[in-house]
């Protein structure tokens, strides 16, 4: 047995029958129960049993370093190590080593196997890590996915969870928080977690796979990465762990001068709002002209980058599925050098990007020059992308193969002095304390998904501190604040303005995109709050929060503190203690918060800035709209400064007042109910719905419930069918109208029917033709559109309701994909 510095973590290792297990208690209370370790292979026998064991080796490190960046500027790393060396039973006996380390805020342990004679090369076909729990805790996950991290987060007990990506975080006994994940992620498959055998409460690892099945493939000596849970009290608690960075080797850039934290902007956001092009032609975005325009915005605003993506020629091929790009050659009207050097006579860094579209082979003809180029010219940071399936086929983002890829990436960054914010990555596993110029990454779903889906609920962006940021820093890409940009209402971003801001506090990333297009930032005052928050920081501490619901985080650079907090859809009030500032010095406090006419739905835009003078003790009330937040920032007051600003009491007055206003104003997920003769009656579908696009299953039709925006909730979908249902009323009623709303999406295939048929019957078998309404959907109309058909007419009884819709079931010549199937979304059939 061994435990943490602290006492109060304990694992317990043994071996019995042969079978090698560990078990986990924190503070007395058993959270892992006996757990089994060990690997399965092709073609020689599987080290799952008759162990022995040789020896064993408790030692103790306090080695706290000096972080390049991070979320504070050391990292204490205290912790009290396991080693077991095991040998097999038998006449070719093999060994295994097991590294335990447990830490004050959790453990990991690896695998590693010794240079021996009885194992040389190897083929891993299944590691069978076992985190047997002791109780259904609350889950918060997203579905195990070899390609993708991009899901919302579920929240379900930990038995109805299937197959999970890492890090997965969890509410165990006596509200002790944990989060499994791995660390030191190198030359192996990414770990995904398994149910086996319908053991509900047993998770097992489980490798993302090469192309012939095999999960890794080695040669002794070989270590695997740590398999890491992390411990906590408090759910805030996890943010603050510095766990999966210890278990990482120092860093081997020896000069690290030239790696830079930075705010950046750049040529991006516009291509998702459909103004601007990657490929040339009359909407390039990536244009010198353009180009030099968000320089001078950065240098005006003291901005240290600009993305530049879409410049290189290739992004023609971006659509076919198999993407050709060429990495060193410009589009004709943009010059690499004349922008880089007109960055640089501005102070401005030039951001590169290098989309392989999944292509690995092209990329990887191409990646030496390609970076060479950028040190030449003078590019020090670059945004790499591997958006779509990948080539060769039947690789998969997550497996070894690709690890080792990212990995060379990185390396030969390094090479040149440069600094990776890479996308469709493998996840974050601490590898950024071994090689820093590993500044951010995707490996989430960010901001991007606004643009063009149904979006990320308000609930996200307060779920991600608490999982995927655990892992290591993201690019969400914050600072919208167009926030209702679509003019026919169908996308927008699910937050206020104010939250917007707080994410540049609480979603750590050391490389932080103002996202927006410039021209929305123009004669915004909100965005002072922008251009004063850094990127690295000296202190963090965690104030609060609960898993999806809200979050409030302090973060200290030199003298001055930045807190955010943000919400969920529920308006919410939260108290912040300012305990940790300095004693008898007066702050004077800039404050970015929902205004009073805020309004997630109506007005989420509005914004109140004030100041106000605050001393160490004081406790600042702060009332969030639905899908709301507050950022603020705090600097020493210097002598003899006026104090004619809010006083704390008054501020907290204002909170008060607002708390009753968000409460009667619109929240976001609000349903629109409508009342009328078919609710809740029964109704007969003569033409079956896409199981996938069910909504609320047969009686979505008439259940009261209008669909909105989002097609994924609310709307009954027919794929290449035509809709048709009879509804009975139970009786003759007396009926003069009836309408049926259809949602057309132009982007996912989904268009407006052809034809809307209304017919009535008094016996259910003879219907008679009320009225019907016809439409086309042309080349160039809005993407979104809601559309009622109806008929009206003089009140007739009847009982039964007949309504047909037809399907155009291709997509016409003009659509971005013509002749695939099409779809029609129908939701709330409305009798009066």
């Amino acid at each position: 047995m061994i435990d943490s510095p602290d006492k109060r973590i304990k694992l317990t290792f043994s071996v019995k029958t042969g079978i090698a297990q560990y078990q986990v208690s924190y503070d007395r209370v058993e959270l892992i129960k006996p757990s089994t370790l060990g690997f399965k292979f092709q073609s020689q026998a599987n080290m799952l049993a008759n162990f022995v064991v040789e020896s064993t080796d408790v030692s103790e490190v306090n080695a706290p370093w000096k972080k390049v960046w991070g979320q504070t500027s050391t990292a204490e790393n205290h912790y009290r190590q396991l080693k077991v060396v095991l040998s097999e039973s038998g006449e070719f006996p093999r060994r295994l080593h097991l590294y335990f380390r447990l830490f004050n805020d959790g453990l990991g342990f690896r695998y590693e196997f010794p240079e021996q004679k009885n194992l040389t090369t190897f083929a891993i076909t299944s590691e069978e890590t076992e985190f047997a729990f002791t109780d259904n805790y609350t889950t918060w996950w997203t579905p195990a996915d070899y390609d993708s991290y991009e899901h919302l987060y579920k929240k379900t007990p930990l038995s109805q969870i299937t197959a999970v990506n890492t890090p997965i975080t969890m509410k165990g006994k006596n509200d002790v928080f944990l989060s499994i994940h791995e660390a030191a992620l190198t030359n192996y498959a990414g770990m995904t977690l398994i149910k086996k055998n319908g053991q509900a409460l047993r998770l097992t690892s489980d490798l993302v796979p090469w192309p012939d099945g095999i999960k890794v493939k080695g040669k002794a000596p070989f270590k695997t990465p740590w398999r890491t849970i992390q411990i906590a009290k408090r759910a805030a608690d996890l943010i603050e762990s510095n766990l999966i960075e210890n278990l990482n080797e120092p860093s081997v850039i020896t000069d690290s001068s030239w790696i830079k934290p930075m705010k950046y902007i750049g040529i991006w956001w516009g291509m998702h709002m459909r103004k601007y092009t990657w490929e040339s032609g009359p909407k390039h975005g990536a244009t010198t002209e353009n180009t030099k325009s968000y320089i001078d915005f950065a240098k005006q605003h003291g901005i240290g980058g600009v993305l530049v993506e879409g410049w290189n020629q290739g992004w023609e091929t971006w659509h076919t599925g198999h993407n050709v790009q060429d990495f060193t050659t410009a589009y004709d009207d943009f010059d690499l050098a004349e922008v880089v050097q007109y960055g640089r006579k501005n102070n401005i860094a030039l951001i590169g990007h290098h989309e392989t579209g999944g292509n690995i082979p092209m990329y990887e003809q191409q990646m030496e020059a390609a970076f060479k180029l950028y040190h030449e010219v003078g590019v020090h940071a670059i945004k790499t992308g591997y958006a779509g399936k990948m080539h060769p086929e039947g690789v998969f983002h997550h497996g070894q193969q690709m690890v080792n890829h990212y990995r060379r990436v990185v390396e030969l960054a390094a090479k040149y002095r440069i600094m990776v914010n890479a996308h469709e990555p493998i996840k974050p596993t601490g590898i950024r304390r071994t090689y820093p110029n590993m500044m951010t990454r995707e490996g989430g779903r960010g901001m991007e998904w606004n643009g063009w889906s149904e979006g990320n609920s308000p609930e996200h962006t307060v779920t991600l501190p608490f999982t995927r940021l655990l892992a290591g820093p993201m690019d969400y890409t914050p600072g919208i604040f167009n926030i209702q940009f679509d003019p026919h209402g169908q996308y927008r971003v699910h937050s206020t303005l104010a939250k917007q801001l707080a994410m540049f506090v609480v979603l750590y990333s050391p490389m932080q995109m103002a996202a927006d297009m410039i021209e929305n930032y123009h004669e915004q005052p909100a965005f002072e709050f922008i251009e004063a928050v850094p990127t690295t920081w000296d202190e963090t501490k965690v104030l609060h929060g609960e898993i999806g619901d809200f979050i409030t985080i302090a973060r200290r650079k030199g003298s001055q503190w930045f807190i955010g907090s943000m919400t969920d859809e529920k308006p919410r009030t939260v108290d912040v203690s300012l305990d940790f500032l300095e004693e008898n010095t007066n702050y004077i406090v800039r404050a970015f918060s929902d205004a009073m006419t805020t309004d997630f739905q109506d007005s989420p835009a509005d914004i109140e800035i004030n100041e106000l003078v605050v001393n160490k003790g004081d406790q600042l009330t702060v009332a969030m709209a639905s899908g709301g937040g507050h950022a603020f920032y705090l600097t020493p007051a210097r002598k003899g400064i006026d104090f004619q600003r809010l006083t704390v009491a008054q501020h907290n007055e204002i909170a008060r007042k607002k708390t009753l206003k968000f409460e009667q104003g619109k929240k976001y997920g609000e349903i629109t109910k409508v009342s009328h003769l078919a609710v809740g009656k029964d109704i007969r579908l003569l033409s079956l719905y896409d199981e996938k696009y069910a909504a609320n299953g047969n009686d979505t039709l008439i259940d009261g419930l209008s669909g909105g925006p989002d097609y994924k909730t609310l709307w009954q979908g027919y794929r290449q069918k035509d809709l048709s249902v009879v509804i009975d009323l139970g009786e003759l009623t007396s009926v003069s109208s009836i309408e049926i709303g259809f949602l057309q999406s132009v982007l996912h295939s989904i268009l407006l029917p052809t034809e809307v048929r209304f017919s009535q019957s008094e016996d259910g078998s003879n219907f008679t033709l009320l009225g019907k309404e016809s439409y086309e959907t042309k080349a160039n109309v809005p993407d979104y559109q809601l559309k009622q058909f109806k008929v009206a007419f003089t009140p007739k009884r009847m009982r039964y309701i007949k309504v047909t819709a037809k399907n155009i079931s291709k997509l016409p010549k003009w659509h971005i994909r013509p002749g695939q199937e099409a779809f029609i979304f129908a939701d709330e059939i409305i009798v009066k």
